[in-house]
């Protein structure tokens, strides 16, 4: 009789992370970090986490006042289309470093790339 080490855990998903293919960020707002980090597999679906990925990092605002800004991830395959987009909205204080976290909800088996578009939506 065959033993299966893993349970019956199927294993779905990127074996690596996708390859940064572009970052891109407003005059005034510097990226500090990021990283894209996917989620645990799960070994049954009340253990599964309800994304992913998601890709996390640190802004630097050299604004003089509070603004409104926007985190998009963009998902590639390996032609370089564009499959999907993600983002969150946040307030960036005058001169703080605000976190942000962007969750990528669907998995997409074709993705090879992804990039960071961070933009400023206006004053606060």
């Amino acid at each position: 009789m065959e033993t299966n080490d893993n349970n019956g855990c199927g294993e779905a998903g990127l074996s690596e992370n996708p390859e940064l293919i572009n970052i891109s960020v407003s005059p005034g707002i510097e990226l500090k970090s990021h990283i894209f980090l996917m989620s645990p597999l799960p070994c049954c679906a009340q253990a599964a986490l309800p994304f992913w990925a998601k890709v996390s990092g640190k802004l630097h605002s050299g604004k003089p006042e509070d603004v409104l800004a926007s985190a998009i991830v963009t998902l590639y395959d390996d032609g370089g289309s564009n499959i999907i987009q993600y983002s969150d909205t946040f307030a960036l204080e005058a001169g703080a470093i605000t976190e942000f976290e962007v969750k990528l909800l669907e998995f997409r088996d074709l993705t090879k790339g992804y990039s960071i578009t961070i933009t400023e939506r206006g004053s606060l």
